[in-house]
């Protein structure tokens, strides 16, 4: 099938913006999103995104529409043309550009879908953009599994960058067993593929992350020595992990998902274990409570003390052992290009980490406040033009979403106990309300695990 064919086959309009500000921005360090395409060919089983796409008519699996596959290649000229400042004729753009891409804000490419999987491969529309970015010398996260980087066209591009260290590389495993990654990363390359790209890309002399999410208990846990082993002889730099979590919101098609995961974990009813194990104050989101998930979280974090690595948490139990103030492991300090330090602090993951480490050195519990956290040299918060890329907003009429801002939605989950979404309910009480500023918005106080006083005892350094 030509390029041509190809595109006339799946060309559909788009059906989610991108680039987009992430719904998790309240304790992301990567709020700018990018996917330049709508699917991904591969079928894991534990896919995050699989859900909100399995309730879009247009994106679900047997719709009798066709899928747009190819959903960005028309718009990427003129991404790059925004991305420089010129031609700018649209609000969004505009603000696209004041907001990151005059400010050189890392773009995180592979949220929705994986930049490198067999649709790039067979089409190859993200290869002229990766030029681009290494052209400008853009700082660039890819987030991915997909193999398409092994054809010599993509090695040859990262060849040709290296020098500048502009891109980093996170690699998504859940075990380095090829034969149960099998069964639950359907039609993504072995374990074996992936440490493969690892090392090509860490001899090339970038930086990259061994992306272990989601770690999935009965499955990661049983191999999880012998990946990091292997991810460090591959060149790993950091390492950046986050347990599965189960939406008991689930269709059809997520309920046949969670009953193959549950035959390959050994659990016999996945829902009860979860509803049963995971704090009720997150809502319908299940997470596994601190206690099941520190054993494992523990080895991790030591193992990366041990070889000097970067540790990043993205589970909310544990984000207060962040080396750095980027759960997706990027480093505080990038020498080699200081583009990939530009990452955002206005953001819980970086706040709790700054306390957890206050409190070890001081004794003394941290406050945060809401303007603390979220300053004013977030910009884009502000902006009304990033009002439709929240999900908060679904359901609402167009002038109460017309007005809405990031730091709309943000403060109101800050201020609401009741919401899953609050400082105190996501982080199961890590953070815990100690009073209201001036303003009338609730200050939190860290609030130290039991975990930290024993770890401490043990001799593990948490200043």
């Amino acid at each position: 099938m030509t390029n041509k064919e190809f595109n006339r086959e799946v060309e559909l309009p788009g059906t989610y913006q991108s680039p987009r500000v992430s719904s998790e921005t309240m304790d992301c360090s990567l709020p700018m999103t990018f996917d330049h395409l709508s699917l991904c060919s591969m079928g894991c089983k534990f896919c995050f995104s699989f859900y909100s796409k399995s309730n879009n008519a247009m994106l679900a699996e047997g719709s009798s529409r066709r899928v747009p596959v190819n959903l960005r290649s028309a718009d990427m000229p003129k991404m790059m043309l925004t991305m420089q400042g010129k031609n700018i004729t649209d609000k969004r753009s505009q603000s696209l550009y004041n907001n990151f891409y005059k400010k050189k804000f890392i773009l995180h490419w592979g949220g929705l879908a994986d930049p490198f999987c067999n649709f790039e491969a067979h089409n190859m529309v993200g290869y002229p953009f990766i030029n681009f970015l290494g052209e400008m010398n853009y700082p660039t996260l890819f987030s991915f599994k997909g193999s398409a980087i092994l054809k010599k066209e993509y090695i040859q591009l990262f060849e040709k960058y290296s020098n500048q260290k502009n891109f980093a590389f996170q690699i998504s495993m859940v075990t380095i067993d090829n034969g149960k990654s099998k069964n639950v990363e359907v039609g993504v390359p072995s374990p074996t593929v992936r440490l493969k790209i690892m090392k090509i890309l860490s001899d090339l002399g970038y930086f990259t992350i061994l992306r272990l999410r989601p770690f999935i208990l009965g499955i990661t846990d049983e191999t999880l020595d012998e990946l990091l082993d292997a991810a460090l002889k591959a060149g790993m730099q950091g390492i950046s992990t986050e347990f599965f979590a189960l939406d008991a919101r689930a269709n059809v098609g997520m309920m046949e998902r969670y009953k193959w995961l549950a035959e390959q974990t050994g659990i016999d009813d996945l829902l009860k274990y979860f509803a049963k194990l995971s704090p009720r104050e997150r809502g319908t989101y299940r997470r596994l409570n601190w206690k099941v998930k520190e054993y494992w979280v523990k080895k991790i974090f030591l193992f990366c003390q041990k070889h000097n690595l970067v540790f990043g948490c993205s589970d909310p139990d544990f984000k207060e052992l962040n080396s750095s103030g980027s759960c997706c492991s990027l480093s505080d300090n990038f020498p080699a290009n200081k583009g990939l330090e530009n990452w955002s602090r206005d953001q819980l993951t970086y706040h709790l980490k700054e306390a957890r480490k206050h409190y070890h050195r001081t004794g003394k519990q941290r406050i945060l406040s809401f303007d603390g956290v979220y300053t004013k040299n977030a910009t884009f918060l502000d902006d009304v033009e990033f009002h439709d890329d929240h999900v908060s907003v679904i359901g609402k009429s167009q002038p109460i979403r017309n007005a809405t801002t990031v730091r709309h939605v943000i403060s109101r989950h800050w201020n609401s106990l009741g919401s899953p979404a609050n400082p105190r309910n996501y982080f199961d009480r890590k953070l815990e309300p100690c009073g209201k500023d001036s303003k009338g918005y609730m200050l939190y106080k860290y609030n130290p695990r039991p975990y930290e006083a024993e770890w401490v005892k043990e001799g593990i350094d948490l200043t």
